[in-house]
């Protein structure tokens, strides 16, 4: 086999065969001649064929680099530990100015800023060390998610392959979900999620600080009188004018409704706090100009220090609260510091836990059922189950009022339990009297989602009400998932596995992230009312919807629409492809034997 790099020349072969021949005249010469071709003429050829073929080689592997539309890259380790590029190819390298012809040869420094040279290092070094590791970083203002593979030889890392990615518009969806979830839609400003992870980084830290908890009087009255609509505005103008008054270190966040809360950070003096208070009161009582009218508007404040009125997120946001509402009996427009005997509010938290237990076992509790649309068709094709509490002395009590205290005292699991009980029976038992079977959807709460023995409690009761698993969705809210999501990802695979449904109810308004909708094994997406109701007045509301929609079909799961009132929003959710609604302009939520009546007609206003 001739040696690839053994450089044959037959023509200067002959030239000096021809040069000896001519020289001394010996026929023998020309006889050495036609030997010399004889011998070297097939490794000659062997050596063109090899020729040919490497090149052939090389011109395939340039068209399959210049055919990759990613990049793919191969770093050497020079001595000195330092790094350089070998290897820079993809239609991306090209587009974002790293080639090969560029980079090779070149260091870090050469190539990246000080602190982008620092981080492709420290990246390098590891993918050195033996591992394969992947990650996402800026570059000239595009994300990319790069993955660096070590590549070993008699024991050693010799170079190390690395492929990447642009992500640009995933990582800037997520930045855009992320700030849903953590700012009010409304008035753009931080809300409770993002309230209580700032007071739990603040109480960690040890700073002091002080929260201002203000609610707005009367403020039902605008919005029964002047609407919804005008309601929105005077909310945009109260943010605005507390703002006002605001430091640059301070942070005004909203709840939720016509609440508010103030972070002072800092050392402050009671005097001091009351200053701003009455300068925060004075700007919201300002005359308000609406739909031609001139009105006024006030509020309450409720005040509480950290560390002397709680060391925890929750507990100071109680005691504040606690304050506002006492100043709300006490005369309104005013701020009050907490003190403890206000906790009359405890009282009857503690009150209501324990007529709550009873209910759970003297059938005060029952379920309504809200049916969900088809929006295509218009027919039923599923419901939700709705708990209800008839106390046997103040009558009907609100789930608002009666969820969160089973939440704060651990009585949700049992509350939990008994509604995915009565709703699998109910249902079961409408499938056995001949109506056509519907799945039914169940809300569980955070906790009861990451009980490790919920699958096994969801297999009982479907034993024991003998429904099918396929007529059963559960519904868990996005921060429920986001808690602990490797426990929340096995119970929801379990659930998936035994043939239950799973959906994320009020999307848009916890912590969103694009990477749960492609890990959790979920069915559907149901949008928050909260974005739904603005979809005809606020064409950025009727853009995000638009989006939510267009997201869900992207990762293949179905949207239900909640609180729908009228049919120029249906008219919007099916010009855009929604799957299903719920709300009053169908059917509020019915006892069981109106909701049968709706099964037997099973038709819409559609």
């Amino acid at each position: 086999m001739v040696n690839k790099n053994t450089q044959i020349d037959l023509e200067r072969i002959t030239h000096i065969c021809n040069q000896l021949a001519s020289r001394t005249g010996d026929p023998a010469s020309f006889s050495l001649l036609e030997e010399v071709k004889n011998i070297t003429f097939p490794y000659i050829k062997e050596y063109e064929e090899l020729e040919a073929s490497r090149v052939l080689q090389i011109l395939d592997f340039s068209r399959t680099l210049e055919a990759i539309v990613n990049v793919v890259f191969k770093v050497k380790k020079k001595e000195g530990q330092s790094f350089c590029y070998d290897l820079f190819e993809g239609k991306l390298a090209k587009d974002i100015g790293l080639t090969t012809a560029l980079v090779k040869g070149k260091s870090l420094e050469e190539l990246f800023t000080y602190e982008q040279a620092a981080f492709f290092r420290q990246k390098y070094a590891l993918a050195f060390s033996g591992q394969t590791i992947s990650y996402k970083h800026l570059y000239k203002g595009r994300y990319f998610e790069t993955t660096l593979s070590p590549v070993e030889e008699n024991g050693r890392v010799i170079e190390i392959i690395g492929s990447a990615v642009e992500v640009t518009s995933y990582e800037e969806a997520e930045q855009r979900l992320e700030h849903m979830a953590s700012h009010d839609h409304l008035t753009n400003l931080p809300n409770r999620n993002r309230l209580q992870k700032d007071l739990r980084n603040s109480t960690s830290a040890g700073s002091p600080f002080t929260i201002i908890f203000c609610n707005l009087d009367r403020f039902k009255y605008v919005n029964d009188t002047m609407g919804h609509i005008a309601g929105d505005q005077v909310l945009l103008l109260v943010a605005e004018r507390i703002q006002r008054s605001l430091s640059v270190k301070d942070q005004l966040y909203r709840l939720g409704g016509d609440e508010f809360v103030i972070c002072l950070m800092g050392m402050h003096t009671q005097s001091e706090i009351v200053r701003l208070g009455k300068e925060i009161l004075q700007n919201i009582r300002h005359p308000i100009n609406l739909l031609g009218r001139q009105f006024f508007i006030t509020a309450s404040l409720g005040a509480a220090q950290c560390p002397k009125d709680g060391s925890s997120a929750a507990r100071l946001l109680t005691s504040a609260d606690v304050a506002m509402h006492f100043c709300k009996q006490n005369g309104r427009h005013n701020l009050l510091f907490y003190l403890p005997n206000m906790n009359k509010h405890y009282e009857k938290v503690i009150t209501l836990e324990g007529d709550l237990r009873q209910a759970l076992t003297q059938n005060e509790l029952y379920l309504h059922y809200q049916p969900k649309v088809d929006v295509r068709t218009g027919y039923i094709s599923g419901m939700e189950a709705l708990v209800r509490w008839k106390h046997p002395e103040q009558g009907l009590i609100s789930p608002a009022e009666f969820i969160p205290v089973a939440e704060e005292t651990g009585l949700i699991n049992q509350l939990d339990e008994w509604v995915l009980k009565e709703a699998c029976r109910q249902n079961q038992e409408w499938i056995e009297q001949g109506y056509a079977p519907e799945r039914m959807a169940v809300n569980v709460s955070a906790n009861e989602i990451q009980r490790h023995d919920f699958t096994e409690n969801v297999k009982q009761i479907l034993v024991e009400s003998r429904m099918d698993p396929q007529y059963l969705e559960i519904e868990v809210t996005e921060n429920s998932v986001m808690r602990n999501t490797e426990q929340c990802l096995q119970t929801m695979q379990d659930l998936k596995s035994i043939g239950v449904s799973l959906s994320i109810d009020d999307f848009g308004t916890g912590y969103s992230s694009l990477s749960y909708l492609r890990q959790f094994p979920i069915h559907y997406l149901k949008i928050d009312r909260a974005f739904i109701k603005g979809v005809l007045t606020d064409p950025s509301d009727a853009e995000m919807v638009k989006a939510m929609i267009q997201l869900a079909e992207a990762f293949k799961l179905e949207v239900v629409a909640e609180g729908i009132e009228d049919q120029e929003v249906l008219d919007f959710l099916k010009e855009n492809e929604c799957a299903y609604y719920q709300g009053y302009h169908f059917s509020k939520p019915l006892p069981p034997h109106e909701m049968e009546k709706l099964l037997v007609k099973k038709q819409t206003y559609s």
